[in-house]
Formats: structure tokens, C-alpha cells, sequence
């Protein structure tokens, strides 16, 4: 947006007038220069706050600025990973897969959806990406190789142990560092 030092350009393609470094609306079409900035720097403030909300264990703030920073900037990966991850500490797989699975739109091997992708699906080494073709499975399984019929055991009490834990959500400081936009 500077053009050289003591200046400053209009942003809008339009217009493109230069300015003096301290005005606070371009001399030719009367753009808010100041508040131009400001809103530039915006999601990166709120991506930041998120950050902070989510390493001291306020995830819905976090969630919510993370929505923000995706609502206006629908391309930017890291938010969104953020987001999906803040989804799935609140309870919420199904979203955090929807944000993951948009990441992995975009960006086809990043490492954080597939993580995150992996956490929510165990057992699976690599998630397909929505550009991969579903794999084919046969409609109807071959019906020549029926499995025989096995005697039921007799009945017995149920089992005393408990069934393992779910894996854990992965923590906060899978979150990303700090942006100084």
C-alpha cells in the first residue's frame, strides 16, 4: 500500500491515487485509507485471539474467532484447521471433519487436516481427499461363498472390564503460532 516512503497508495485498483503518508481518506475518491488498514489487519488480531482463547481453555471464544477469520477469508487453511480442531474439542466431529475436508480442498497433503482427519477416524493411515475418486466396492457381496452358521456359545456373564478409552482430543498447542500481519 506504500508506494514511497512519506506516501501511501489507494488500495482500490480503480483508483490507485497517491496519497500522503498520514491522510486519513484518499484525495481522489475519498477511501477510508485508516480504516483500510485496520480491517487488513483484522483477522489476524482475531486468529490471534483465538490462539490466546484456546491456550487458556476457552474454546467456544476460540471456535467463534476462528469462524470469523474463516467467514472472511474462506481460503485461509491454517484458520480453518484451527476452527475444525476447536470443533472437535467442543463435541463436535462432524463439523471438524467438514472444516478438515475443505482444508484438504484446497490443500490436498496438509498435514494438520490429515491429522486432524486421522484423529477422527482411527485405524485409517491417510484420509482420501474430496479430488480422489471414491473407492469401488461391489453393490452386493458374491453370493457363492456364504459363511457357514456357528453354534452360539453358551450364555455366559457379561464381560467385567471396560471397553479402552477413546484416543484423546488432540490438545491446544496443536494450534499453530501467532501471526504478525
Amino acid at each position: 500500500m506504500t508506494s514511497a516512503q512519506g506516501t501511501l497508495a489507494c488500495p482500490l485498483p480503480r483508483c490507485r491515487a497517491v496519497n500522503a503518508a498520514t491522510a486519513e481518506t484518499c484525495q481522489a475518491c475519498a477511501t477510508p485509507l485508516r480504516a483500510w488498514a485496520r480491517l487488513r489487519t483484522h483477522p489476524a488480531k482475531l486468529f490471534n485471539e483465538g490462539l490466546e482463547a484456546a491456550r487458556s481453555g476457552r474454546t467456544t471464544i476460540a471456535r467463534d474467532h476462528f469462524a470469523a477469520v474463516v467467514h472472511w477469508c474462506p481460503g485461509d487453511a491454517e484458520a480453518r484447521s484451527a476452527l475444525a480442531l476447536a470443533c472437535l474439542l467442543l463435541n463436535d466431529p462432524d463439523e471438524a471433519r467438514h472444516h478438515w475436508h475443505q482444508v484438504l480442498t484446497r490443500r490436498p497433503n496438509d498435514p494438520t487436516a490429515l491429522k486432524g482427519l486421522s484423529h477422527l477416524n482411527p485405524g485409517t493411515k491417510r484420509q482420501r481427499t474430496p479430488l480422489e475418486p471414491e473407492p469401488t466396492e461391489p453393490e452386493h457381496p458374491p453370493t457363492d461363498t456364504a459363511p457357514e452358521a456357528k453354534p452360539k456359545p453358551p450364555a455366559t456373564d457379561p464381560p467385567t472390564h471396560k471397553p479402552p478409552n477413546p484416543r484423546p482430543h488432540p490438545t491446544p498447542a496443536y494450534y499453530s503460532a501467532p501471526r504478525s500481519d
